[in-house]
């Protein structure tokens, strides 16, 4: 009895290690044929992919930015021209004022006077003039009638002129005084707002102590400074867009002027434009972007469409069709420019050449592809 359950123990051991055998070299071959399989699959799916057209062009519209500030159009420092006592200021900081308004006046009490002093002086050798050419009209016709000597008529005539030449000095003077009076009171020069105010009522100043400062507020001025021959491009017609500090658009900005000194410490040129007042206000950053053409035979492609690659060079995929199914090969390109989402790229790409536009990451050359959708790089 012990002897058959032993044989029988046997052959129960043999049976399972049999299965085990059996069932581990099963799982091998699978191993291997699932290994082997998915490379034949991969060789015969064709991936699709989205492609883009080349179309080459003779050069690209380079933007570039730069950053200046808005100024007034006019800022004037005000102050009389001769020296006195301040009477009255009508403005503060602040003020908006109009061109011919009264911002502030001198004490003209001493000059006033002195007027009505020169008037009285004139009215008294008017009166005497007149009585020297009556005087000067009696010589004459006792002279003719030989009544009288020459030396006579002689001294009635220079007495005349003496006292004519005396009135119209009296006349200038009293032209001066009223030029003085006048000079005696600052009016605004332009429309425009107070920015400025610098002394008080009852100071006593000298003729040019600065009183008021006055900007103009019906023009502004963007002074940006730009690199030569961006300047230069834009006093030749080169499209510029202005924008405020919020990078919202200035519309009705002009080309002022182009300043031909390049300035040692930026190595720029000053370029001005004519900006509407109520667009920027004094002093706020103002940016202008350019479009400078640049001659260089190339196309424009998506960003996406590149990848990049060894020596600072970029690689794109190129659709081949030759040789039956389409497939991919990579060519290198240089990037000469991009703007935003698409660059323009110079290389040995040709016109009409389909390039893989999108989902490169998944590509390596030789490998199928099916085209989807293609359009031009003009498009992109």
């Amino acid at each position: 009895m012990s002897i058959e359950l032993n044989l029988f123990r046997n052959n129960v051991i043999k049976t399972i290690i049999f299965l085990l055998v059996a069932g581990l070299f099963s799982g091998f071959v699978a191993l291997r044929l699932t290994a082997q399989t998915p490379p034949q699959k991969m060789q015969s799916r064709a991936l699709a992919v989205r492609t883009i057209d080349v179309v080459l062009q003779d050069g690209y519209f380079a933007k570039r930015s730069f950053t200046g500030r808005a100024v007034a159009g006019r800022v004037s420092l005000m102050a009389f021209e001769r020296s006195g006592t301040i009477q009255s200021i009508s403005v503060d900081l602040g003020s908006v004022v109009k061109k011919g308004m009264l911002l502030a006046k001198l004490d003209t009490s001493r000059l006033q006077a002195l007027k009505h002093q020169r008037l009285a002086e004139r009215d008294e050798t008017a009166a005497t003039l007149n009585l020297a050419k009556r005087t000067l009209a009696r010589a004459r016709d006792t002279y003719k009638q030989g009544h009288a000597s020459a030396q006579r008529l002689d001294e009635a005539e220079a007495n005349a002129v003496s006292l004519a030449a005396r009135l119209k000095r009296l006349d200038a003077v009293l032209e001066t005084l009223d030029v003085d009076i006048t000079k005696s009171s600052i009016t605004a020069p332009f429309d425009g707002t107070i920015t400025k105010r610098l002394l008080d009522e009852g100071t006593v100043v000298s003729g040019g102590t600065a009183l008021l400062e006055i900007t103009e507020n019906t023009r502004m001025e963007a002074q940006i400074g730009m690199t030569p021959d961006h300047a230069i491009a834009v006093k030749n017609g080169a499209k510029v867009e202005l924008r405020n500090s919020q990078r919202i658009p200035i519309k009705g900005a002009t080309l002022r002027s182009v300043l031909p000194v390049i300035e040692g410490n930026t190595r720029t040129m000053k370029v001005t434009f004519n900006v509407p007042a109520q667009s920027v206000s004094q002093g706020e950053l103002v940016s202008a972007v350019v479009q400078n053409w640049q001659e260089s035979s190339g196309a424009w492609l998506p960003l996406r469409a590149l990848s990049s690659d060894v020596r600072g060079l970029w690689r794109v995929y190129k659709v081949i069709t030759k040789t039956g199914d389409p497939h991919v090969r990579f060519e290198n390109v240089q990037i000469l420019y991009s703007d935003q989402n698409r660059a323009f790229v110079t290389g040995t790409l040709s016109n009409g050449d389909t390039i893989i536009s999108d989902g490169i990451d998944r590509l390596a050359p030789g490998q199928r592809v099916r085209l989807n959708n293609t359009v031009s790089s003009e498009q992109s």
